[in-house]
């Protein structure tokens, strides 16, 4: 009997010992960064630098002169950051206002040039479209913004070096007529950016 108590303790320590240590990990280097700043660039006031603003809004009217196009700019992203992924999220009774179908292009401005994008700056309609001229390295995605959803537009490297990254959101080229989408940014909605390292 003593022999098998022995036994059965010894068998019990030898097991404990092989059970795994819970090890706490390191979490995971990345984070997401709401815009550093957002700026409207209007094609009725070309000349018109005009603030950095809490609300989002692009729209275009029947016309071909009347758009609103949407900078949205982050900063302070850093060094060794890979995977910078564009994305917009709102909560389902997110206030949004829109007109018509609001599908919009997004473009990514001053692309491998972050130390060009900053704010406060003298960006205006005439700053970007001279002549009418489009612009950015073609379109970056498409996007549709909606209450209830969160969508990815999205992904390109990180800045090299660290830096900023900004974006012009304007309505889709083959969307006719009147359409227009208005939020104001929120620390929980709206649109954002999410990076690694």
């Amino acid at each position: 009997m003593y022999h098998s108590t022995v036994l059965a303790i010894v068998s019990l320590l030898s097991f404990a010992s092989a059970v795994p240590t819970p090890v706490d990990l390191a979490p995971r280097c990345g984070t997401t960064i709401r815009p550093s700043f957002l700026q409207t660039l209007t094609q009725s006031s070309p000349g018109t630098v005009s603030p950095n603003s809490p609300t989002f809004h692009v729209s275009q009217t029947s016309s071909t002169t009347n758009h609103i196009n949407q900078v949205v700019g982050f900063s302070s992203i850093p060094a060794g950051s890979y995977g910078c992924q564009l994305a917009v999220s709102f909560p389902a009774s997110y206030p949004i206002t829109t007109l018509g179908s609001p599908i919009l292009n997004v473009k990514t401005l001053f692309k491998d040039q972050p130390g060009a994008i900053s704010y406060p700056n003298g960006w205006s309609w005439n700053t970007f479209y001279p002549g009418g001229t489009p612009i950015g390295q073609g379109t970056f995605g498409t996007v549709t913004i909606e209450p209830g959803t969160t969508k990815v537009i999205n992904s390109q490297s990180c800045p090299v070096g660290g830096g900023a990254l900004a974006f012009v959101f304007s309505i889709a080229d083959w969307v006719a007529g009147e359409a227009s989408v208005e939020f104001t940014q929120g620390a929980d909605a709206g649109v954002y950016l999410t990076y690694n390292c």
